[in-house]
């Protein structure tokens, strides 16, 4: 069992647990590192929002920049953006995009999860991760394998598929977007589905993407919608009730009303401010 020292947001947990089955996992002890133009750094107590309703105040959070840019951090938003796919890791987990190594050491700690295989580009990135999320020094560390690769290179399934052993992916979950349900993402995910052939997927925002799309299409946040979303984008994506009023709750919260003509989107300016990336 993961040290429970490590779970952040402890009420936060249990009121998710209870209205979605799932909640939040144990997070690394980041310290900070830096490699090229990839660095992890420290930001003191500070408030920040989570991906679901309501505020925080947390003592510190770790976050991954490429130059100046927020690439992804340890923050109450991306804890509760990952919590999901964190809950459908099992067997052979497929991971494209390493960031601060957040999502593979959660998932690691999951005793149903055989393996977890981590396709990243970068190979700064794997070098920074290592060093501030200490990954030499996890507990059921030897699960991992990283490859370094491109996600949407016509080479991911033979990569994918030398480490896993050829085993078809039980789960693969893409996270290679700086920006939070980027509109791209769908596209991207359903071209490496059909790369793997994963018996379940998903992506990162993937949430905020389907609420967007019950705005344009008129059709509320519910299991039925959602397995017809999933149909539509070529991603398998595991449909439960308790999933369908995440994506509700999340939508309600984050979603931004839709720019009338001519306007520009709000998504980066939500997306700047969810991160939690400003001073500390």
């Amino acid at each position: 069992m993961a040290d429970p020292s490590l779970l952040p947001h402890p009420a936060r947990h249990q009121a998710m647990l209870a209205r979605y089955g799932f909640g939040l996992f144990p997070v690394p002890r980041y310290q900070d590192a830096a490699v090229g133009s990839w660095r992890v750094a420290r930001y003191g107590r500070g408030p920040v929002e989570g991906y679901l309703p309501g505020a925080v105040l947390e003592p510190e959070r770790h976050v991954l920049h490429h130059g100046r840019t927020a690439w992804m951090s340890t923050s109450l938003m991306e804890l509760e953006s990952h919590a999901f796919h964190v809950h459908q890791a099992v067997g052979v987990v497929v991971v494209a995009g390493l960031g601060m190594a957040m999502y593979a050491h959660a998932a690691v700690q999951r005793p149903e999860v055989l393996r977890v295989v981590v396709v990243e580009q970068a190979k700064e990135v794997i070098a920074v991760a290592r060093a501030a999320a200490g990954m030499d020094r996890w507990p059921r560390g030897d699960k991992v394998r990283i490859v370094q690769g491109d996600a949407l290179g016509s080479r991911l399934a033979d990569l994918v598929l030398d480490a896993t052993g050829g085993r078809r992916p039980d789960y693969l979950y893409a996270d290679i977007w700086a920006e939070l349900a980027a509109p791209q993402a769908p596209d991207d995910t359903a071209r490496m589905v059909r790369a793997l052939q994963p018996k379940a997927a998903g992506w990162w925002g993937q949430e905020l993407s389907f609420g967007r799309w019950c705005q344009e299409h008129g059709q509320p946040a519910e299991p039925a919608t959602l397995q017809a979303y999933a149909q539509e984008t070529g991603v398998p994506i595991p449909v439960s009730a308790g999933y369908a009023a995440f994506c509700r709750d999340v939508a309600a919260a984050r979603l931004p009303r839709r720019p009338a003509a001519g306007q520009p989107s709000g998504w980066r300016r939500l997306w700047a401010r969810l991160r939690g990336a400003g001073s500390g």
